[in-house]
């Protein structure tokens, strides 16, 4: 029976589960909040206080001054503060919203900056930062809404169309998503976020040179970055430029040495290129930085099946498979591992198991247990 073979490979994506790529719902983008909406104070050196309201305008100049400090949970109780005394001052709505962005506390700050907007609409920006809120907390249609209602209003930042991107990535609208990323160029050339994803769209694509110009790209800005020679040597190898894209990999390793993802593409290669010890000596390096990484004992264990090692292929298999349990592709290379040394019940248990964590392809391997059973 033909084998189909697994390894878990990491290459370019837009911080997918396709890739070892920026992950934006870890990476916090920065984004720059100043105090410039349309009810807003510039400077608060130069804040008018008025009499009947001076201890609320008090505590409001408080927050900006907290907030411009990064003393952001001073900056909230002071906004608080000033709306206890004074509901009706909108302005504090959009920056406490704002201190409860820093903080990673999107729901409060979509509350506050809807607040804000009702009675300001016309704040772009404020349209935004609620949007940006929204993408946090994965409400993508409620985000998508507000960019887009930004964008109306006469509104840019390049966070806005790359969020934009990676929502249409994240659909597989590969090509919208390029679109997006098109935009977020146009207003900063010098992001390397918006090459490196729009790269990934197109890798998605199968357009390999547009992605490759986009990565070196990327890499031009941002040269320390270890993930982005990562993501050119998966493209590479996509490519069978496998000399180059161990080359990319190397390039990586060398920013960072700790990059076991690069370590791991690096050993993928040096699998389709037939060098199996090799391969096997790079993930044993991963293990060594990462020691419960199963996806290298999955992909140790396939290097020792083609080198007709069976023992240690299943050994590899058995180590991946203790360390998750719902590993299903262990499961169908072990069974063929056993297969090859005539355990056919060890095998097909193996199979039946992979078939019950659904694993569709392990239908075929199935099928030769029931011939086996006759």
């Amino acid at each position: 029976m033909k084998k189909l073979f697994y390894l878990i490979i990491f290459c370019a994506a837009s911080g997918l589960m396709y890739a070892q790529d920026v992950d934006t719902s870890q990476i916090i983008i920065p984004i720059k909040i100043g105090f410039e909406g349309e009810a807003a104070v510039a400077d608060t050196s130069s804040t008018l206080i008025v009499a009947e309201d001076q201890e609320a305008n008090i505590s409001y100049n408080d927050g900006v001054q907290f907030y411009q400090q990064a003393q952001y949970q001073a900056a909230i109780q002071s906004f608080s503060h000033a709306l206890e005394l004074n509901p009706s001052m909108t302005k504090a709505y959009y920056g406490r919203g704002t201190s409860y962005i820093q903080q990673q506390s999107y729901q409060e700050a979509i509350s506050d900056l809807a607040k804000y907007i009702v009675a300001f609409p016309k704040d772009g920006n404020a349209v935004y930062l609620k949007g940006y809120a929204e993408y946090y907390l994965d409400k993508n249609d409620d985000a998508r809404n507000s960019f887009n209602a930004a964008i109306a209003l006469g509104f840019k930042d390049v966070n806005m169309f790359y969020f934009m991107g990676v929502m249409k990535f994240k659909e597989g609208k590969y090509l919208e998503a390029i679109d997006d990323f098109n935009e977020a160029v146009k207003v900063d050339p010098k992001y390397f976020f918006s090459y490196n994803d729009r790269a990934s769209a197109y890798r998605m694509l199968e357009s390999y040179d547009n992605a490759i110009a986009d990565y070196n790209k990327a890499i031009e800005l941002k040269p320390d970055m270890a993930m982005l020679y990562n993501n050119l040597g998966s493209v590479k190898r996509l490519k069978k430029d496998y000399d180059g894209a161990i080359a990319e990999y190397d390039n990586a390793i060398k920013k960072d040495a700790s990059y076991y993802y690069a370590i791991n593409n690096k050993g993928i290669c040096l699998y389709e290129t037939g060098k199996y010890e090799e391969a096997i000596e790079a993930f044993r390096q991963v293990l060594k930085i990462k020691k419960d990484y199963a996806y290298a004992y999955n992909n140790i264990g396939l290097c020792y099946y083609k080198l007709k090692e069976y023992e240690s292929a299943v050994e590899a298999f058995s180590t991946a498979i203790s360390m998750d349990p719902e590993y299903g592709y262990a499961y169908i290379h072990r069974g063929s591992a056993k297969e090859m040394m005539r355990n056919m019940e060890g095998a097909c248990d193996d199979w039946k198991k992979a078939k019950e964590l659904g694993m569709a392809v392990a239908e075929e391997y199935c099928s030769v247990c029931t011939e086996y059973k006759k």
